[in-house]
């Protein structure tokens, strides 16, 4: 094993992985969501991560040579070489968890991973995640082209440009999405409806330059003002903490703030970090800000340590059912601190966090290694979420008409 490291520090889904492979411009990003999380990574005492190997499984091997004999002297194909059955057995191995946060990448598709860590993509910007069985979409970014022709989160991508994608890891499917400014991409998908039906459905989508502006703001009237978060990450955590105080200064000195939205809509996640320090500008001081557990249950609970220039200013956040991750510790924060209103749809549910693991062949292991916590002590999973405090729903008809009724009503709440 070359290095592991430490993504713990933000809360990044494996969809994150995806999602840049998609065409969105994480910058990390990670940060493997990002390139992101690279700077603001601290390695790992790897011994921490050093158990036991297949002997404490105790595993019969008599099987596997049996199935391999057949193999190697009936079947009609060609057998792989070693290094590809290996990989195969590590893939097994990784399924059999059946969590859609832990993955295991050959060195081509870590390097599909890795080439997708730059600051600008050419695609149709969308975050992607995998179920075990098909990839999914898992976050629309706003304005972009996913966006604008009626990609929504949940569809489960069927064919890419006619080709069968099914059982495809979130990482190649992203590759074939991903290409040239203004060409053209088929994409279709499947998409639940109530009552557990659902329909089929084809998109051809023009791609474009994918550049995610991490936060922008806008004054409304009436001393309010809309904070739209869209990952919490940069190239750096210093970075990301620059461009919000940057935006903290200005709507600080405007000459009446009466109330802030803060727009996490189809936010993935990003760094945990980042997200804090961005709590800390509402919270009081002491206040909880989330906590972690590890496998051995020892829980971490961490407060807020600064005194924050939006403490006193009435707060309404906006979430939905592409907000994920960070963007979950944010709001279940403000909801759970009594701090401020949260509204919206159910948000995904992606309560762990992963470390990535580099290995000497160039895989690489993206591990989920703990959990994050509510303030109240609380895990969120699928079954789970952030519920808002008022569900208003955003639907294909709003959007089409030009409305948007969540943000309607945050601004609506401000003004009463």
């Amino acid at each position: 094993m070359k290095n592991v490291r430490d993504t713990a520090r933000e809360v990044f889904p494996f969809w994150v992985v995806s999602a840049l492979f998609a065409g969105i411009a994480f910058g990390i990003t990670l940060t493997k969501i990002p390139n992101f999380l690279n700077s603001a990574q601290e390695r790992v005492n790897q011994s921490t991560y050093q158990a036991g190997g297949l002997e404490d499984l105790n595993l019969d091997t008599k099987l596997f040579n049996e199935v391999y004999k057949y193999l190697n002297t009936t079947y009609i194909g060609e057998i792989p070489e070693s290094k590809e059955i290996e990989y195969g057995l590590i893939k097994g191995l990784i399924n059999s968890l059946n969590d859609e946060y832990t993955s295991f990448l050959t060195p081509e598709e870590a390097k599909l991973y890795q080439d997708s860590l730059v600051e600008n993509f050419e695609g149709i910007g969308v975050t992607l995640s995998y179920n075990g069985e098909y990839t999914y979409v898992e976050t629309v970014l706003e304005g972009l082209p996913a966006y604008q022709n009626g990609i929504l989160p949940g569809d489960v991508i069927l064919r890419v440009d006619d080709e069968d994608v099914t059982g495809k890891l979130p990482q190649l499917v992203a590759s074939k999405i991903r290409g040239e400014r203004g060409t053209e991409v088929k994409l279709t998908i499947f998409r639940s409806l109530e009552g557990g039906l659902g329909e089929t459905k084809e998109f051809r989508i023009i791609r474009d330059k994918i550049v995610v502006e991490n936060i922008m703001w806008k004054e409304k009237e009436d001393g309010l003002v809309v904070i739209d978060i869209s990952q919490f990450n940069a190239s750096s955590l210093d970075e990301f903490k620059k461009n919000w105080d940057e935006v903290v200064a200005e709507v600080s000195n405007l000459d009446n703030l009466d109330g802030i939205v803060v727009d996490l809509r189809n936010n993935p996640g990003g760094l945990v970090a980042g997200v804090s320090y961005i709590l800390e500008e509402f919270l009081n001081e002491g206040n909880v800000i989330y906590g972690e557990r590890s496998k051995s249950q020892r829980t971490a609970y961490y407060k807020d340590s600064r005194e924050g220039k939006f403490e006193n200013v009435e707060l309404v956040v906006l979430v939905n059912e592409g907000s994920a991750s960070a963007s979950e510790i944010f709001a279940g924060a403000i909801q759970e601190n009594n701090r401020g209103e949260v509204v919206g749809m159910p948000t995904v549910g992606k309560g762990v966090e992963q470390i990535i693991i580099d290995f000497e062949d160039g895989s690489m292991l993206i591990l989920v290694f703990q959990e994050w916590l509510t303030p109240s002590g609380r895990v969120l999973n699928k079954e789970n979420p952030i519920i808002p405090d008022i569900e208003v729903d955003y639907t294909i008809e709003d959007f089409e008409n030009g409305v948007d009724p969540q943000m309607e009503k945050a601004l609506e709440l401000l003004r009463s």
